[in-house]
């Protein structure tokens, strides 16, 4: 099952990820607001 990373400022969805994912010191870009985020996803 994929879920959606989400802007933590906006709430805009920003990246798709399967639930095995494991993610850490990836920044994306929000084009919403303009903020500088990390992507950080753990097991769960």
């Amino acid at each position: 099952m994929k879920k959606w990373f989400i802007c933590p400022y906006c709430k805009k969805k920003l990246v798709k990820y399967e639930k095995d994912a494991i993610s850490k010191s990836v920044f994306l870009l929000c084009k919403k607001c303009g903020k500088e985020i990390e992507i950080k996803i753990n097991k769960e």
